[in-house]
């Protein structure tokens, strides 16, 4: 792996990170975060957590100069992505139009979808990405654990507090969250909530009056059904 110039840039941590790289070649790959593999050549660039979640312009540019020197070649991203790296390395990504690394990012999120939501690095995504996630027809996930989640990113992106409890948010936080929501709102399958999940999701109150009003009359619809088969019952 090549020596890296300019250390005396960087700060103690990073700087001891690159040494290390450079004096260990031979570690274990779990001390990287992932790997870029050019199959063409079989050669590959490591790198590590730190460097993505650097501010240093100087880690940013060191990437996508590696990055490009693989741009016209067929590209593999190993499976040691993370949850805490891959946000960053799909920006990169999309920003750089690296398609095939672009599309192993989406393929670990789809994958991990279920835990990803749980964490905070999800409220990190873009509204485009979720637009994407949420058009996918192939995740295998509660959908009403799908939509608590939205409204969390929807707080997150509003600057409220999550703590917070949904019922005690004044009337202009819950606009906020309503606005923030209300393009990604439109692709959850609602018809896959149960009875008790439009009811609670009604009363929280956190998402557009069109919508709303759709739950509404599909929560007759339900109620409806189920009083017509007890009476069949």
């Amino acid at each position: 792996m090549e020596t890296y110039s300019n250390l005396e840039k960087l700060s103690n941590d990073l700087k001891n990170l690159f040494q290390n790289q450079n004096e260990n070649e031979n570690e274990e790959e779990s001390y990287f975060d992932f790997e870029i593999i050019c199959e063409q050549n079989k050669t590959s660039f490591k790198t590590h957590k730190s460097i993505l979640s650097s501010r240093s312009e100087y880690f940013k540019t060191l990437f996508k100069s590696k990055m490009k020197e693989y741009q016209e070649n067929k590209l593999i991203l190993k499976d040691n992505l993370q949850f805490e790296t891959v946000i960053d390395v799909l920006k990169l990504c999309e920003s750089m139009k690296i398609n095939e690394l672009l599309e192993s990012c989406y393929k670990f999120i789809f994958k991990n979808l279920e835990k990803f939501i749980k964490t905070s690095f999800f409220l990190e995504l873009e509204e485009n990405h979720l637009n994407l996630i949420l058009s996918n027809d192939n995740i295998l996930i509660n959908e009403f654990k799908i939509f608590q989640s939205i409204i969390k990113w929807g707080k997150h992106k509003s600057n409220i507090n999550q703590i917070k409890e949904n019922e005690k948010l004044e009337k202009e936080e819950k606009e906020k969250i309503q606005d923030q929501i209300s393009n990604i709102i439109q692709k959850i399958r609602f018809i896959d909530f149960s009875k008790k999940e439009l009811t609670d999701t009604l009363k929280q109150n956190l998402i557009p009056n069109q919508i709303s009003q759709k739950l509404n009359n599909l929560l007759k619809l339900k109620t409806n059904k189920n009083k017509r088969n007890k009476r069949i019952n």
